[in-house]
């Protein structure tokens, strides 16, 4: 409707029209504002944003643990390998490792200080068992003989049945004795038995008596076994001799 003409009087039925409309709109009173209902749209709306940023990542992440776990299948094809009877793939199996079986270290423990006794001197090793040095035999003594005798065993340094540069074993039950004969100063001395290494202790006398013997407790040496390694080295690690 357009507005009345000031210069120009208005007449009754347009005055008696806005009247009445004045009337009517003063009557009418505006519905509340539907404040909760507002707020309830808007945080699904937030929701449903932050579900669709969601997904994409969600699914990223999966196709990320599948790249990295496909190689891992045998073969290399990023594919589990088929059971050899036809069946289902499986995940995948253990390969048998083909490296030599290496014989038992020994401990990391220190190596022992090699022991330099009197021409003579008896020395008690444990056990019953009494090693005895001089200058052209080593001599082993058990003590534990039933009836509580003794036994002598000698053998000697310079007959030339050992050559020298060279080791012997000798066993007698668990004690072990490797003998060394030649120029080398021995600090080291190892016995292997059916893969079980073990140190020895390491006797000389003093000077350079052209030999050293060492004794180790160990599972002994049986004729019907397998034949023990002995190795013999000074004290920077030079191989001076081993046997066979």
């Amino acid at each position: 409707m357009n507005a009345p003409d000031p210069g120009r009087p208005e007449d009754d039925a347009a005055a008696s029209l806005r009247r009445a409309l004045r009337a009517t709109a003063g009557e009418l009173a505006p519905p509340p504002y539907p404040a909760e209902r507002v707020r309830r749209l808007g945080r699904r709306r937030v929701r449903t944003r932050r579900a669709l940023v969601a997904v994409p990542a969600a699914v990223a992440a999966v196709l990320a643990a599948v790249a990295i776990a496909l190689p891992q299948w045998p073969g290399g094809e990023g594919l589990p390998a088929a059971d050899s009877a036809g069946g289902e793939a499986l995940g995948p199996r253990a390969t048998p490792s083909l490296a030599p079986a290496q014989p038992a270290a020994p401990s990391a423990r220190p190596w022992p200080s090699v022991r330099t006794v009197g021409a003579g001197e008896p020395v008690e090793i444990g056990r019953g068992q009494v090693l005895t040095l001089g200058a052209d035999q080593v001599c082993h003594r058990d003590t534990t003989e039933p009836g509580g005798g003794v036994e002598d065993t000698c053998k000697s340094v310079s007959d030339g049945n050992q050559a020298a540069g060279s080791v012997s074993i000798q066993s007698s039950g668990a004690l072990l004795r490797p003998l060394y004969i030649g120029p080398g100063r021995a600090a080291r001395m190892t016995v292997e038995v059916d893969g079980e290494v073990f140190r020895a202790q390491v006797l000389t006398l003093e000077g350079n008596p052209g030999y050293a013997v060492g004794y180790a407790w160990g599972s002994g040496v049986s004729f019907d076994g397998p034949t023990p390694k002995v190795r013999v080295s000074d004290a920077e690690g030079k191989l001076l001799a081993e046997f066979p």
